[in-house]
């Protein structure tokens, strides 16, 4: 993938120990196992580990019946279920990967299940895809800019899902299954079903207000200032034809633009994690077992180990790894157990 990059001002060494105190800091798991530490929630292990709760729950008994998890017990990670880095897609193709679905890869090229079948002939007659297999990408069907949504009906076409039929409207999935509730839960669409547009203006985000946060200790910066539109927020969502947890915010901001530290804190993470679908990624930990994560960016810099300052810059906002758009993936956990970062400001 791109070349790592680094930059950004150079920061004192008194300075940064006097902002920063790392008293008590979480382990990182071994491969193959996790350790539960005291604090420990199975959700947080799931998010830590890159695996499902029910993923988790199947590789050890002892969870099949109960979330509660004790410290000192080691868990079984298994590797099999953790989420895949999307194929590069090059010069309007789209390389097959072990596990993709037909749905799958329209959502990720952002064109409909349609028109890949007519573009490849191989998949007029079936669905089906195999590891491999290099499929063309009709440019010709990238979504339109869409004009302003009125609110009325539209008729689902053949091939189409919900994130297609949102980005057509400029709408986030949340706002559309907002006004259509009953294709909660990762429900299907077929074609000729009639759904409801709510009467937004199009777009594909929705701004915040976020708080100025001043000098003081433990208040949170905002990593994209002058940024707040929000694509997709945190809780459930549709991606890749079913239901997934976000666990974080999606902010639009242009290609480059610096992405700053929340708060003080040290480097746990600057590295390409396509194994997650993170891409580049930046994880800082921070006092009182706060986490913040950084991801989908173009560059990082700052190296693993090293002491920033809120406000610093981290990395860059970019498109990679399991990316919809440009955009920066910003997540908030205690002590790895998740939590909304819009509820911090």
């Amino acid at each position: 993938m791109g070349v790592r990059m680094r930059g950004g001002t150079r920061w004192g060494r008194a300075a940064l120990l006097g902002a920063v105190l790392m008293a008590g800091l979480t382990g990182v798991a071994g491969a193959g196992s996790y350790r539960v530490k005291a604090g420990d929630t199975l959700s947080g292990i799931a998010v830590r580990t890159g695996v499902s709760v029910a993923s988790l729950r199947a590789a050890n008994p002892r969870l099949k019946s109960s979330d509660a998890v004790q410290a000192g017990w080691v868990l079984t990670v298994p590797t099999s279920s953790a989420p895949r880095a999307a194929a590069p897609v090059k010069a309007g193709t789209y390389t097959v990967r072990a596990g993709d679905t037909l749905s799958g890869i329209a959502v990720r090229t952002g064109v409909s299940v349609a028109s890949l079948r007519a573009a490849n002939p191989r998949l007029k007659s079936s669905d089906a895809v195999q590891a491999g297999w290099v499929l063309t990408v009709p440019t010709s069907s990238a979504p339109r800019a869409a004009a302003p949504v009125k609110a009325g009906t539209y008729t689902v076409k053949d091939g189409e899902n919900l994130t297609v039929i949102a980005r057509r409207f400029g709408l986030s999935v949340t706002q559309l299954l907002g006004a259509n509730p009953q294709y909660r839960g990762g429900k299907a669409v077929w074609a000729g079903a009639k759904l409801i547009i709510p009467p937004r203006t199009a777009t594909a985000s929705r701004a915040v207000t976020v708080r100025a946060t001043g000098s003081r200790p433990g208040r949170w910066a905002w990593p994209l200032p002058g940024y707040h539109a929000i694509s997709s927020d945190y809780g459930e969502r549709v991606l890749d034809a079913g239901p997934e947890m976000h666990y974080g915010v999606d902010i639009v901001a242009p290609h480059g633009t610096p992405v700053r530290a929340a708060r003080s804190g040290r480097v746990l993470e600057a590295r390409a994690d396509f194994e997650r679908g993170w891409g580049w990624t930046v994880v800082l930990e921070h006092p009182d077992g706060w986490i913040t994560r950084y991801a989908h960016l173009s560059a990082t810099l700052v190296r693993a180990g090293e002491l920033v300052v809120q406000g610093q810059p981290v990395g860059r906002v970019g498109n990679t790894g399991r990316s919809t758009g440009t955009h920066l993936h910003f997540g908030t956990y205690l002590r790895w157990d998740p939590r909304d970062p819009l509820s911090l400001y």
